[in-house]
């Protein structure tokens, strides 16, 4: 037996998909589907500062990402640290950017090195367990 398509083919066969400068309903809304089609493009990476630049004299200012380079802790916790008055506080530049000085944060990290070498600070020890049942 010889296989005969449908006379009414399926909206979703893929004769009927818009081919590009094509207009396509989707959930109401008119989409024009791109001319070319999107390659994968490689992820956004901060520019990583070298050691000539942390040495120009002045005030230097590093984002977000440049920021989570130098210091090990993840962005919840220094905008918790900010609003407690313990971390070096950021600089609005733009609506959506922000920086921080360099030397704060390089003074608040010898803080935190000279603050960890005092004998009278806990340091951090695994809590022991209790044994189970």
């Amino acid at each position: 037996m010889k296989y005969i398509p449908p006379s009414n083919p399926s909206p979703f066969a893929t004769s009927m998909l818009p081919t590009a400068g094509q207009r396509a309903y989707v959930g109401g809304l008119i989409r024009r589907r791109r001319s070319t089609p999107q390659v994968g493009r490689p992820p956004r990476v901060g520019r990583v500062l070298t050691e000539s630049e942390l040495k120009v004299p002045g005030r230097v200012l590093i984002k977000r990402r440049q920021l989570l380079q130098k210091v090990p802790l993840c962005e919840r916790t220094i905008l918790n640290l900010e609003k407690r008055g313990q971390f070096p506080r950021r600089f609005t530049i733009t609506s959506r950017l922000v920086a921080w000085d360099l030397k704060e944060v390089d003074a608040w990290i010898a803080e935190q090195q000279t603050a960890a070498r005092l004998p009278g600070v806990p340091q951090a020890h695994p809590v022991p367990r209790r044994p189970s049942k």
